[in-house]
């Protein structure tokens, strides 16, 4: 049985990660930090209909705490061969004059080394199986820009580098590294926009409508299950097509 770890899984994208790999055969570890609630109540539900599904708690920005989160279930973690960066923070969006440098280095900080943690802990093992598969989940905010979101933006584009950098590291190892940039999904982050917002996005999308957490998830579960080994090294933009 492949076993799959996931950051940021008891909502949103996450959520749906864990409930479509378990579905799909994969023993499923995911991160959370402040939704004990919602993670006990998906880790209940998924147990119940006879899936291997477990929730730990930790910051993953703490490198200490996931070093310790790994050695504490080193029996339990100690097969993964999936790993999905999915964590992460917007913060407040406000312009950068108008944005404290605190606040933009929280979120820089948290993006980023969310995946440099888990990535380091993960690697170890898969490097000794000679395979795995790791995909980090970005943002069409990476790619193109957004204004009164430069430090959301910058940390998503920081992933995307270090995932290159890093496929190119690990050539010939077996490890297989993509990113996925969704664009305007349907999630808690995106629940508060104002009408002017949406219509404006709207007016710029072919598919004229936001994504689906299901329609991310089905995009991560290919490249995690089933897309080819020569499917490398790549950024995958998920956005209904915005102009």
């Amino acid at each position: 049985m492949n076993h799959v770890l996931i950051t940021g899984g008891s909502r949103g994208i996450g959520k749906e990660l864990v409930g479509l790999f378990a579905r799909n055969g994969f023993k499923v570890s995911f991160i959370y930090n402040r939704s004990a609630t919602a993670a006990e109540a998906i880790v209940k539900q998924l147990q119940e209909e006879g899936f291997q599904v477990f929730a730990h708690q930790c910051d993953i920005a703490d490198e200490a705490a996931v070093k310790a989160l790994f050695k504490a279930n080193k029996e339990e973690l100690s097969d993964v061969d999936v790993l999905i960066n999915n964590a992460g923070i917007v913060g407040t969006a406000r312009p950068f004059l108008l944005t404290t440098g605190k606040d933009w280095w929280e979120i820089v900080h948290n993006n980023i080394g969310g995946v440099l943690n888990f990535t380091k802990n993960v690697l170890p093992t898969m490097i000794r199986n000679k395979g795995g598969r790791i995909i980090n989940v970005t943002s069409l905010s990476g790619l193109k820009g957004n204004p009164g979101m430069s430090a959301y933006a910058s940390s998503k584009a920081a992933i995307s580098a270090f995932s290159k950098s890093l496929s190119k590291e690990l050539k010939g190892t077996g490890i297989i590294i993509n990113c996925v940039a969704p664009g305007f999904i349907a999630t808690d982050m995106t629940k508060d926009v104002t009408d002017a917002y949406y219509q404006q996005r709207m007016s710029n999308s072919v598919a004229q409508r936001m994504g689906t957490t299901e329609e991310a998830a089905n995009l991560i579960l290919y490249l995690a299950k089933d897309a080819p080994a020569y499917l490398v090294n790549q950024e995958i933009v998920l956005d209904g097509g915005i102009l």
